[in-house]
């Protein structure tokens, strides 16, 4: 069954969209995540009293994240005023197979760490901030 796996390398988050997008340097991990409110319309009368949704109604968001090394450049700052400005920005996820997913995310978390005897690292959590597009390819 691993002819079917996906490298996690190739699952890349980039600052911008279309063919000028800049991948976010020195990444380690990326996740993302899409979630849809479920909206409950169940009442007495529905059949067995089994819950039933309301299909397409409710807020769709996505969340991303990033691992990575600090690298100190001029990428990291902006992500850093980023986060600091509350901004809405652009970002584009690219899969594997080249299917990509982008549009407005807001960088709701930069958080930099390091040991004493490691290197420096980082950490970014995105949060959608309005339509995205999935494109396949």
């Amino acid at each position: 069954m691993t002819q079917n796996a996906r490298s996690g390398r190739t699952l890349l988050i980039a600052d911008g969209t279309g063919v000028g997008a800049t991948v976010i340097a020195a990444m380690r991990s990326t996740n993302f995540t899409i979630q849809g409110k479920a909206i409950d319309v169940t009442d007495k009368s529905s059949t067995g009293q089994y819950r039933e949704l309301l299909a397409s109604a409710g807020v769709v968001s996505v969340t991303v994240g990033a691992k990575g090394l600090l690298s100190g450049s001029t990428q990291t700052q902006t992500l850093v005023n980023r986060a600091i400005n509350r901004s809405i920005d652009s970002y584009r996820i690219t899969f594997d197979n080249g299917d990509v997913l982008e549009g407005p995310f807001q960088l709701v978390q930069f958080e930099a760490a390091g040991d004493y005897n490691n290197e420096q690292t980082y950490q970014l959590s995105f949060e959608s901030g309005g339509a995205l597009t999935f494109t396949t390819v």
